[in-house]
């Protein structure tokens, strides 16, 4: 009975969140979202093969899909039997798994999420596909409706409040899925930092000032960072702050003065010299090639 089917009225309304364009972490841990009222007809199956994605034709990915309902109703219905999505549930679809869920009522009003099938997420093989209440309903759906609402938005704090929610949304799909943690106290306690110092890319950390906030030496936190990413503190450190300059270039208005102020160097020369360091282009072409790739 498992077949592809995508039937959706034209009386339904979604808006596309695609985390490709959107700072943070959050397009290395969600595939594609999105914010939807539902009318008419409204069916999506899936043989658990994998996806499409971003007219990536030839490249499936695999997903975890999460979906929270905010009101009316839906129903899933798997290889173990049909349940009854209502307000105030969570639908849990691990990757792989076929299934088909559809508009069960005269409206459902609900945000979607796929998960990249990735290494932070393999926990979710272990859950079991279905639907549950949960008390996280409605806040995931205000965050995803907040993003979605701040992407027509302008103005210079525009970037520094969508982080902000993607980090919230980000955390409360980790409640939603009660996530059992598997780091040490110390792997938390590191992760707790970068999200920090994600946070605060104006400050001028050095290795020092990170290892002081991990009461560590100097060597003992450079061995931790070289274990946890791959990456020495100063190079991690400079990754986040050249992609979320990228960021404010291709997105806002900014300056090369603010935007220097904003990632932490002293002055637009600095970052302009560190910029062509990585990029192998000036700050200002390298905006000039992004707005005509968004055109």
């Amino acid at each position: 009975m498992w077949r592809e089917i995508l039937n959706i009225d034209p009386s339904c309304k979604e808006s596309f969140l695609n985390f490709e364009s959107l700072p943070g972490k959050g397009k290395a841990l969600i595939a594609f979202a999105g914010v939807s009222h539902l009318r008419q007809t409204y069916q999506i199956g899936k043989t658990g093969k994998g996806e499409y994605l971003n007219d990536r034709k030839n490249d499936q990915v695999h997903v975890h899909y999460l979906i929270s309902t905010q009101s009316g109703a839906g129903k899933l219905t798997l290889e173990s039997g049909c349940q009854s999505i209502g307000p105030s549930t969570m639908m849990l679809i691990p990757a792989g798994t076929p299934f088909l869920y559809e508009l069960d009522a005269d409206h459902w009003d609900m945000c979607w999420l796929l998960l990249h099938d990735c290494p932070e997420y393999k926990f979710i093989h272990q859950l079991k596909a279905g639907v549950w209440q949960s008390a996280n309903t409605s806040l995931l759906y205000q965050t995803m409706s907040l993003i979605r609402d701040f992407e027509h938005s302008d103005g210079r704090y525009k970037p520094d409040i969508q982080l902000r929610l993607i980090e919230v949304l980000l955390y409360q799909i980790e409640q939603t899925l009660k996530k059992t943690p598997t780091q040490s106290a110390q792997q938390q306690r590191f992760q707790a930092l970068i999200r920090n110092v994600n946070k605060q890319l104006q400050l001028p950390w050095s290795v020092s000032s990170l290892a002081a906030e991990l009461h560590m030496s100097e060597p003992q936190f450079y061995r931790l960072c070289k274990k946890e990413t791959g990456k020495t503190p100063m190079k991690l450190l400079t990754q986040a702050r050249m992609e979320y300059a990228c960021y404010l270039l291709r997105y806002t208005n900014c300056n090369l003065e603010q935007i220097a102020d904003t990632v932490g160097y002293a002055d637009s020369a600095s970052f302009a010299h560190r910029f062509k360091e990585r990029y192998k282009s000036s700050p200002g072409r390298w905006r000039s090639h992004a707005n005509l790739d968004r055109n």
